[in-house]
C-alpha cells in the first residue's frame, strides 16, 4: 500500500496540470470551416428520410464533414448518422481516404504537418472512454508534426472526436494512468476496473485507520519517552510515526473521497430517473422533424460554425453556433428584437412541466459560478443559467441555458453529497480556492509533497523489515 500511495501523490500533482486527453468543445468548433448554409438542399425532415422515415430523433444539427454541410442525426438509441446536405446521400463506411481528409481539412492552420494513416482500432491507451464507443472502430491518423500529434477519426460519422500530443502522451504516463490505475489492459475490462480500484481503495482506507490507531497508542505528549521524545522510534521510523500523525486527517480524506470518485455500491444513485422529467420539459423524447424551421443564410456578419435545433413546448427554432460561448437564438417569422423575451416566456412555463407532481419553490438567474455550479480547466460552464429549484424528496434542481433553453444538469441531494465527499475532499473544490486558483494548487502541490514522504518513509521502513 505504501507504494500505490506514493504512486498516488505523485501522479496527482502531474493531474494539476495535466488533463486526460479528450477533443475540447472549444478546440473542435474552432477548427470547423465556417458552414456553407447556401449549399444546403435539405430539410432537416427530408434528411432523416434519407436514413429511416420511422426513426425518432432527440438531436439534429447542421455541421461540416469532410468539407461539406452535413446533418448530424442522433437517435433516441444516441446513434449518430450523417446525411449530407448538398446532395442527401449517407455517409458509410468511413474509408482510410476519407480519415486522411478529414485530418487535411481539419489541419489547415497548420502548415507544418504531414499526415499520415496509422491504423484502424477499436481502442487503446488514450481512446478508452466510453462516450467515443458509438464511433468505434477508430481511423488512427498520425500528423507526423512538431508537436507529434494523433488524430482520431470516428469510422460512423468521419469527424475528429479525439487528439493527443507527444507531450500529453508522455506526462498522462505519469499522471492520470497511474493515478486512476488505468493501463488498457486492464481498463477495457470496466466492471474490472472498477472493483480493482474500489477495493484497492479500501485497503487503503484500512491501513490509515489501523496505522492511526498504533500511531495514536504509541504516541506520548504529555509523559514523553525518556531520552526518544513522543515518539519511542528512531530514524526512518521516527519521520513515519510523526509525519503519519501530522498528516493523517489529509491522507484519510484522501484515500476516502478517492474511493467516493467510483460511486461504489451505488451510494450516489438517484431515486428516480431524469429521462421522463426532461422529456417532458422539450415536449417529447424526440424532436418533430417536420416542424424544424429552415435558417436563413444570415447570421449577422458572425462565422457559424454549427446550427442546431431546439423544441420547447412545442415551438421549434435553432440556434447559430460560432463558438462554446457565442450563440444566437432565431425563431421563425419573430423579430430578433423579441427573440430573447419569447424564449425566456417558454422556458418559464416549460419548467414546472420537469416536475408536475412538485413545488417549484424558485427560478434564479445565476450569473456567476458557486458551490454547485463552477469551471474547471477543460470544463466550462454557460453563464447566464436558470437554476430551477424543487421540493421533491430528492430536492431536484436543474441548471437551464438561458441561450437557448437546453438543460445543462441535474442535481438532486446525493449529487450535492457526492460534490463534497469527492470534489470536495479530493481536488479541494471550495469556492475560496477556486478562485484563487494559484492558492488551490500551492495548498494541494504542499500536501500532496507531504504525503509523497510520508509513504516514501513508509516504503523504507517496509523494506528494511522485509529483508534486513
Amino acid at each position: 500500500m505504501c507504494l500505490l500511495f506514493s504512486m498516488w501523490f505523485v501522479s496527482g500533482i502531474v493531474m494539476i496540470y495535466v488533463d486526460y486527453p479528450e477533443l475540447t468543445e472549444a478546440e473542435r468548433l474552432g477548427n470547423l470551416p465556417e458552414l456553407a448554409l447556401e449549399e444546403v438542399k435539405l430539410t432537416p425532415f427530408e434528411a432523416a428520410s434519407k436514413i429511416n422515415s420511422m426513426t425518432l430523433f432527440s438531436s439534429v444539427k447542421l455541421t461540416t464533414v469532410l468539407n461539406r454541410p452535413a446533418f448530424e442525426l442522433v437517435d433516441v438509441a444516441a446513434r449518430k448518422f450523417i446525411v449530407f446536405a448538398d446532395s442527401g446521400t449517407t455517409l458509410n463506411n468511413v474509408s482510410e481516404i476519407d480519415a486522411l481528409n478529414a485530418t487535411v481539412l481539419w489541419d489547415i492552420p497548420s502548415s507544418n504537418s504531414t499526415p499520415s494513416y496509422d491504423s484502424l482500432i477499436d481502442i487503446d491507451q488514450w481512446s478508452i472512454t466510453s462516450s467515443h464507443n458509438p464511433h468505434r472502430p477508430l481511423h488512427k491518423v498520425a500528423m507526423n508534426d512538431e508537436s507529434d500529434r494523433v488524430l482520431y477519426v470516428s469510422s460512423q460519422t468521419g469527424q475528429i472526436i479525439l487528439d493527443t500530443s507527444r507531450t500529453e502522451r508522455l506526462w498522462n504516463w505519469l499522471g492520470s494512468t497511474v493515478h486512476w490505475i488505468y493501463p488498457l489492459s486492464l481498463r477495457r475490462n470496466a466492471p474490472l476496473w472498477t472493483q480493482v480500484v474500489v477495493y484497492t481503495s479500501l485497503a487503503g482506507i484500512v491501513s490509515v485507520i489501523t496505522g492511526g490507531i498504533i500511531g495514536f497508542v504509541r504516541l506520548r505528549i504529555r509523559m514523553p519517552y525518556r531520552g526518544k521524545g513522543c515518539s519511542p522510534y528512531a530514524d526512518w521510523m521516527k519521520w513515519h510515526h510523526l509525519l503519519g500523525m501530522c498528516s493523517l486527517v489529509f491522507v484519510f480524506t484522501f484515500m476516502f473521497s478517492g474511493l467516493m470518485s467510483m460511486g461504489p455500491w451505488g451510494v450516489f444513485d438517484a431515486a428516480t430517473s431524469s429521462v421522463q422529467q426532461i422529456n417532458r420539459y422539450y415536449g417529447n423524447d424526440s424532436l418533430r422533424l417536420s416542424n424544424l424551421p429552415m435558417p436563413d443564410s444570415g447570421g449577422n456578419g458572425r462565422q457559424i460554425k454549427e446550427v442546431k435545433w431546439h423544441q420547447l413546448r412545442g415551438e421549434s427554432f435553432y440556434s447559430y453556433i460560432s463558438s462554446p460561448t457565442q450563440s444566437e437564438v432565431h425563431f421563425p417569422i419573430i423579430p430578433e428584437q423579441i427573440t430573447s423575451t419569447k424564449l425566456q416566456t417558454i422556458i418559464n412555463s416549460a419548467i414546472p412541466d420537469l416536475l408536475p407532481d412538485a413545488r417549484l419553490d424558485s427560478i434564479d438567474l445565476i450569473t456567476s459560478e458557486d458551490n454547485y455550479y463552477y469551471s474547471h480547466r477543460n470544463d466550462s460552464r454557460p453563464f447566464p443559467v436558470y437554476r430551477a429549484k424543487f421540493d421533491d424528496l430528492e430536492s431536484t434542481w436543474y441548471h437551464i441555458d438561458v441561450d437557448n433553453g437546453e438543460i445543462i444538469n441535474r442535481i438532486t441531494n446525493t449529487n450535492r453529497i457526492e460534490r463534497w465527499l469527492f470534489n470536495g475532499l479530493h481536488s479541494l473544490d471550495f469556492q475560496l480556492l477556486i478562485k484563487h486558483g494559484l492558492l488551490r494548487e500551492i495548498i494541494l502541490i504542499f500536501l500532496s509533497l507531504v504525503g509523497f514522504i510520508f509513504s516514501l518513509s513508509a516504503i523504507v521502513v517496509g523494506w528494511r523489515r522485509l529483508f534486513s
